[in-house]
Formats: structure tokens, C-alpha cells, sequence
């Protein structure tokens, strides 16, 4: 939001520098993005008046000028204007001066032999306008209402500074010259100077609109008001046009500068429509009830003020003549219908749409504009009936029009709301007030509470608790709850002028066991050299299975994703590419599911491609790849730190994984997840460009696991006092029986002496076949209160190979 100090001082006094200004609205909340001097591109250009011109011998186009600058010594400039000539009165750029426009430093110059010693200007050499066909010629009349040498700024009126403001979405007061005079008023404690309505107009409750109720709820409004006996030929004053233009808005005619003035004046957006065109379009004489707000119908179009054609569809708002849409509601008006320099009668129309309703149909037909940017941030109905007379108001100084009538969807009422705000309630969240940067402390007085109210426009009723207060309307969306008033009056005063107000006693924080079990999941993994990735959870539809959010920004980030191992491909494919041998990654996130309700559940995925190792001579030309057993390995290095047992179940049930090379991740008996390697369709697709593994464990299940009571807390036991013994056994098994089956058999028959079991060796040859596999396990022996012999192992010993043997149709290898 650009606005001119110029027309800030007409609505308010402003007593500091616009340096200091510019400080206390940012840190009030109203951001100065930047601050813009208007007179910088005409410093040291002053009012001159030339009083010859002589042709320059040296050349057909020059002419020597004597110019009077009101100095004791007249200037000799060379200037090359056709529509130079004596007497007249110019704008002239003394040596020193830098005309930014054309990136020009004026200086003492020799021209064909003759010296210059200035330049008289044009506009465009200026930066006033675009282009210009000569040097400009001063009114007479304006030039004679100051000396020679008084600054150009001063008769182009650019003694001027420009705020740019960024307007947060809870302040849209903000997005008027009004509500910021208001916050100045308020920072500066300085009196207010609004204009007042000159007069006031039959205002005619109309029944007849037909109007959608998702655009026009009970808190909105929509007039139309018929205004006869205007000209669209006629400019717009100078006053008019230096303010809307200073804002960016670009100055077209009276009656459509006209509507843009009120809205950066009131922030109230109106819209005028050409009567003769509207009666035009709908073949007959137009008139209130014919207009109507409703929801666009797909295949529908409309040739906008922006010259573009826009296809329609139900998402969109317009507002309609006999059903014919003229506008897309709160957004941009029809070109068929628009004012032009033939306009003679116009309706006015002036209206407060939904929010939400504007966003939607600004998003569908790509365009935001400064209605609907206002009409997004939500403005107050309250003032939309004040706006409209005020346009009227400002009609009537310059066309005879005759009092129009205002018909209005709704009257509201001007009964005002109350807030309850206690005078305890504000000393507790604020606290005491640092008095003179001393050590004394105070709470708020009463009369420094009603006095920062008052000031941003609130009404105060006095009662026993403390008191009642209405807002005014321009800040009724923001200032509606207790603690909204208290945060205001703290911001009036100043954050910094309170002392500490903290809890007693503090109570230190602390991580949970799930929090601290988290950290080590994630140190775990970066400690065997991981690397932590993010990836967006908005996905674009690739399918029916995914949520779909109901307010897109893009299509590509449309949806709640329902895996993470699609994204971490990409990532591996990207590093493939960029030349790395190698590249491990983890992520804890949410993946989002639909079945009867949607589920979002936490997960911890990664991949793993490639051998990490320093020396890279040791496996120079050698395949690169990790096997299924190293890969598994580096998972379970990561999570060592829990200390849970993750047991794998082979599936070939994972359509993207390798049907043979894959496993369910089992936790306490439950699924909790799956490791496997890519499955090579991916890789002949180029999905995936190198043998990757992928795996994700459902965080829940792990962090439940890991956190019980005897695997959280350590529980020491005495370290054994006597040796163990140890045998190995050798079995060629058939490669459908799991290893956790055996090791479950064999401690199932040794539990009284047998103190673990452990997978040593895996043996294959073509001589047991293609379906068989040896394996050999190593069996540890103990006794806690005697060192065991030979013959205290033998019988459980036979029994154990005894009972492999018979559950698994094998036989002890020699």
C-alpha cells in the first residue's frame, strides 16, 4: 500500500520526520517497506524564466538562451527545444544537478564553441511523464506566484514522500489512507481531520436483488445507486490525480479515478457501469432489479477491463444484468460495460462479498487487483453506505447531478457491540510499566488505557470491572476478543516500556522418553553416515487414493502425499547424476492414507545406495553396489542405539520392491514396516537409475517398543563369574525354513544351560541343490554357579540336534 505524506497531512497533523514516522508505524506493526523522496529527481532544478533566444551559428537546431534564474547573473544555456522563445517560464537544471531520469549530472559544458551552463528540462527528462515533444512551458499565471530560482519540487508539488507499507492480512484498516491516518493519530497522539459528508441521500432498503447467500451473507452488503447528468470526457483535478497516481494507480477519467480514489481513501472498492451500455446489452432500460450476484456457469465468458477473455465456471462470482454477467464480483469489471469519455449516466455500485468467495474466483480466473485483495482481508459493511455518499458527495462538486437513490440490500444497524475488558485482566498479561528507564515499576493507569483506545477510535463505557468498549467498524474483524484490546494497548504503548512478567516459579522443560528416543533415532542414523532429507508433503493427483486439499495453490501440490520413498527416489536420481558413488538418506514424516476416515501416520523412510568407503583404490573398477545383507546391516547399525529387536519376514507383497529381496519389518510381534531392494522394473523404467534399497518403519510402533519401561531404563546384571563352552552345529537346510524359526527351536530345547545362539557361517554349493543352504550355528553354554564339563552339555547338546533334525528333515553335517 503507496500512500502520499502530502494526503496524510490532510487527514491528520504529523509532527515528526518521515525518517522517524517511518519508525514508529514499523515497529506499530505497519512494515515501511521503503520511503520514497518525490523531489529527489528534481533537485537543483528552480524556476527560470528565458528572456532571449539567439540561433546558434554553429548549427541549424541550437538555439543560446539568456535565462533569468533570480541570481544576480543571468545563465547562457543551449537548448535544442523547437517551441523554445523568449518570455516564457521553464524549469531549469543548474550545473550539479542529476536528472536520474535520463541518468544525466548537468555540468559546465562548451557546445559548438559556446558555453552552456545549464539545461532547461521537458517532463520526461523529469521522470514526470513518458514522453515529451519539448521543453515544458511553465502557466504564467502559476509561475507569477513565485520568485525566480524557487525549486522545481515546489511547483510541481513534489515536496512529497511515498510510504510503500506491507498491510499483514489481521490489519485490513491498513489498506486505506484513512485507517493509516488513524494509526498515526494513535502513535503520534495527534488530532484527526477526516472529511465529513456534505450531504446525505435517500438510502432505499431494496428487496429485489437476487443475490447469492454464499456471496452475500447477513453481514455483507450491495447497493447500486443510478447517477445522471455526468461526463466521461472530463479529466480528473490535479489533487485528485496527484494522490491516486502517488498510490500507482494510473489516472484515466474523473468518474473511474473517482471510484479508485474512495477505494484508497475509505478501502472501500465501487465499480461504475455505463447505463446506455448496460440498457444496450440487456435490450431494454435498465434499472435496480435487474442486477443480480451469482455463481458463474461453466462455458460462460467475459471480456474484462484488462482487454482479456476469461472462461467462466462455478467457482467464480459475477455480478449480472437480466442475468447477463457484467463483472466478476469484488474482482475486475466487464469491458462491455465500462465507463468511457461517452459516458453520461452511470450506476454506482458499491458492495461487501464474502471473503472466501473472492479468493476463489480471484484464484480461478488468475488475476488479484486491489478490490479484491481489500475484499480477501475482509472489510466492514458498516462503511460501505458512508463510502457510496462520499462519491456522491465528491460527483456533485463537479457535475449537477440530482440526489440519487442509494438502494441498499441491507440497512445495518448501528447498534454497537461491547467487549468486556477487566482492569485486572490487563495488569496481569502486561505487567507493571518501567517508569523514566528507572528502577520503579507501576501498573497502567485508567486514564492511560482510555486515552490508547480512544485514540485508534474505540468508545469506552465505565463500569465496575473495568469497562465496556466498541470498536469502530474498520476494526471489528481484528479487534473482537478481550486480549485482542489488551495486545493493543501494549503496542500503543510500547513492548519495551513493560518490565518482565514471567511465570513464578519457572518450571523447567524436559523431553519426553518418545522426544529423547526420536534424537537418537536421528543421531543414530547421521552417526552412520546418513544424511536427514525434507520433502514436501503436497503431492499433484496421480491417483484416486490420495486426499485432496480443497484450496490448491498449484496443481502440483494438490494433494496429501501417501508415501515418502517416491520423493527419496528422485533425490538418489539426482545425486546419481551428479557423479556421487554413493548416498544414504532418512526422513521422519507424515504420510496421509483415505480408507472409512483419513489416517495420518508418522514414518521414518529412507534409501541406501552405493558403498561408502574412504579408500577408494581398495575396490577400484568393482562393482559399487551394496549386497541385501549389507544394506539390512546399515539399518541396523542406525537403530542399535534402541536396543529392540526388529525381526525380518521375506514378502514378495510390495509391488515396488524386489519380490525376492524383501522383508516385513516385525516389532513385538506387530508389522511395522518393510526393508527391500528396488524392484527392477523401476530400474529397466529408469525410476530408479541404480540398485537402491528402500525401507520405512511405522515411528509409533518403534518408539513404543524402545520406550517400555525394562528396554528404557538400563537393568544391570552381575557379569558372570564362570567360563562358557562353546560347540558348533552344521545343517543343510531347505532355504524355505527362516533362520529365526531354527534359533527359536534350538532355544526352545536348550533354555536351561543354553545361553545364546548365533548365526556364524552360510555356506552355499550346487551339490545340496539349488532350494537348500548350510548354515552354522554356534551354541554357547553356562552355568551361573559351576564351570561346566563335557559330559554336563552332552545330553542337551544331542537333544538340540535331535530335535533341528527332526523339525526341519535334516542332518548334522561331519
Amino acid at each position: 500500500m503507496k500512500v502520499s505524506q502530502n494526503w496524510l497531512k490532510n487527514l491528520v497533523e504529523i509532527t515528526s520526520t518521515p525518517e522517524d514516522l517511518s519508525e514508529k508505524l514499523s515497529i506499530g506493526g505497519f512494515e515501511v517497506e521503503s520511503l520514497e523522496d518525490c523531489s529527489e529527481n528534481v533537485n537543483g532544478v528552480v524556476l527560470g524564466k528565458v528572456l532571449s533566444v539567439l540561433k546558434h551559428e554553429g548549427s541549424d537546431k541550437l538555439s543560446i538562451c539568456q535565462v533569468d534564474i533570480g541570481n544576480s547573473k543571468n545563465l547562457q544555456i543551449i537548448c535544442g527545444a523547437r517551441n523554445i522563445k523568449p518570455n516564457i517560464y521553464v524549469y531549469v537544471a543548474t550545473v550539479g544537478a542529476k536528472l536520474n531520469a535520463v541518468d544525466l549530472t548537468i555540468k559546465r559544458s562548451e557546445i559548438r564553441g559556446v558555453m552552456s551552463e545549464g539545461m532547461i528540462c521537458s517532463l520526461q527528462e523529469l521522470g514526470l511523464e513518458d514522453s515529451s515533444e519539448g521543453i515544458e512551458i511553465i502557466d504564467e499565471d502559476l509561475a507569477l506566484k513565485y520568485k525566480l530560482g524557487t525549486p522545481g519540487s515546489e511547483l510541481l508539488q513534489l515536496n512529497d514522500f511515498i510510504y510503500d507499507l506491507a498491510i499483514t492480512a489481521n490489519r485490513p484498516d491498513g489498506m486505506s489512507v484513512m485507517g493509516i491516518a488513524r494509526e498515526i493519530s494513535a502513535l503520534l497522539e495527534s488530532p484527526l481531520n477526516f472529511p465529513e459528508l456534505s450531504n446525505k441521500y435517500n438510502i432505499h432498503l431494496f428487496k429485489g436483488f437476487k443475490l447469492c447467500p454464499e456471496a452475500i451473507e447477513s453481514n455483507c452488503i450491495y447497493t447500486i445507486s443510478c447517477i445522471d447528468g455526468v461526463n466521461g470526457d472530463k479529466l480528473s483535478p490535479k489533487w485528485l490525480k496527484d494522490r491516486i497516481e502517488k498510490s500507482g494507480i494510473k489516472s484515466i477519467n474523473f468518474l473511474v479515478d473517482l471510484t479508485n480514489y474512495i477505494l484508497l481513501e475509505q478501502g472501500q472498492p465501487l465499480h461504475a457501469f455505463d447505463k446506455e451500455k448496460l440498457s444496450n446489452l440487456i435490450g431494454k432500460e435498465v434499472s435496480p432489479e435487474d442486477f443480480s450476484v451469482r455463481k458463474s456457469r461453466d462455458n460462460e465468458t467475459l471480456v474484462c477491463l484488462d482487454g482479456k477473455k476469461y472462461e467462466l465456471n462455478e467457482n467464480i462470482t459475477v455480478v449480472t444484468c437480466c442475468d447477463k454477467p457484467v463483472a466478476i464480483a469484488g474482482v475486475i469489471g466487464g469491458l462491455e460495460t465500462s465507463v468511457s469519455n461517452t459516458t453520461s449516466s452511470i450506476y454506482l455500485e458499491g458492495a461487501v462479498f464474502n471473503p472466501v468467495t473472492i479468493r476463489k474466483s480471484s484464484k480461478a480466473v488468475g488475476i488479484r487487483t486491489e478490490s479484491s485483495s481489500r475484499y480477501e482481508k475482509g472489510i466492514s459493511s458498516k462503511n460501505t453506505l458512508s463510502a457510496v455518499t462520499r462519491a456522491i458527495n465528491l460527483l456533485e462538486e463537479y457535475f449537477s447531478i440530482n440526489s440519487p437513490i442509494i438502494n441498499t440490500s441491507n440497512l445495518k444497524n448501528d447498534e454497537d457491540i461491547f467487549i468486556k475488558l477487566r482492569r485486572n485482566r490487563i495488569h496481569k498479561i502486561l505487567g507493571p510499566l518501567i517508569v523514566n528507564d528507572q528502577f520503579q515499576k507501576r501498573n497502567l493507569s485508567d486514564n492511560e488505557i482510555v486515552d490508547k483506545l480512544t485514540l485508534i477510535g474505540c468508545t469506552l463505557i465505565n463500569k465496575e470491572y473495568g469497562w465496556d468498549v466498541a470498536v469502530i467498524p474498520n476494526r471489528s474483524n481484528d479487534l473482537i476478543r478481550e486480549i485482542d484490546l489488551i495486545e493493543e494497548i501494549a503496542r500503543l504503548i510500547g513492548y519495551d516500556r513493560f518490565d518482565l512478567n514471567l511465570p513464578n516459579p519457572i518450571k523447567p522443560g524436559k523431553l519426553s522418553s518418545e522426544q529423547l528416543a526420536l534424537r537418537k533415532v536421528k543421531n543414530g542414523f547421521t552417526e552412520n553416515g546418513f544424511n536427514e532429507v525434507l520433502s514436501y508433503s503436497l503431492v499433484p493427483e496421480d491417483n484416486e487414493k490420495l486426499i485432496k486439499i480443497s484450496n490448491p495453490l498449484l496443481l502440483e501440490t494438490s494433494c496429501l502425499r501417501d508415501n515418502i520413498w517416491k520423493e527419496h527416489l528422485e533425490i538418489l536420481n539426482r545425486n546419481i547424476k551428479a557423479g556421487q558413488t554413493s548416498c544414504y538418506i532418512f526422513e521422519i514424516g507424515n504420510v496421509f492414507q483415505k480408507k472409512t476416515e483419513f489416517i495420518q501416520e508418522e514414518v521414518l523412510n529412507g534409501a541406501i545406495y552405493g558403498n561408502k568407503k574412504f579408500g577408494k583404490w581398495i575396490n577400484s573398477g568393482k562393482d559399487n553396489d551394496l549386497n541385501y545383507y549389507q544394506a539390512r546391516g546399515k539399518l541396523k547399525e542406525a537403530l542399535s542405539s534402541l536396543h529392540i529387536k526388529i525381526e525380518d519376514k521375506p514378502t514378495d507383497s510390495i509391488d515396488f520392491l524386489h519380490p525376492g529381496r524383501t522383508a516385513k519389518l516385525v516389532i513385538e510381534g506387530k508389522d511395522a514396516g518393510y526393508f527391500g531392494e528396488v524392484h527392477p522394473k523401476l530400474i529397466l523404467e529408469k525410476k530408479s537409475l541404480k540398485k537402491v534399497y528402500l525401507f520405512s518403519i511405522n515411528v509409533s510402533n518403534l518408539l513404543e517398543a524402545c520406550t517400555r519401561k525394562n528396554k528404557w531404563i538400563p537393568i544391570y546384571k552381575q557379569y558372570p563369574i564362570v567360563p562358557k563352552m562353546e560347540r558348533d552345529i552344521n545343517f543343510v537346510f531347505s532355504k524355505k525354513f527362516l533362520i529365526k524359526e531354527i534359533t527359536l527351536q534350538i532355544r526352545k530345547t536348550g533354555k536351561n544351560l543354553l545361553e545364546d545362539v548365533n548365526l556364524i557361517d552360510v555356506f552355499e554349493d550346487t551339490k545340496f541343490g539349488d532350494d537348500h543352504i548350510s548354515y552354522t550355528f554356534r551354541l554357547s553354554y553356562r552355568d551361573k554357579d559351576k564351570t561346566l564339563l563335557d559330559s554336563d552339555i552332552t545330553s542337551i547338546h544331542s537333544k538340540i540336534i535331535s530335535n533341528v533334525e527332526k523339525c526341519f528333515n535334516t542332518k548334522l553335517r561331519n
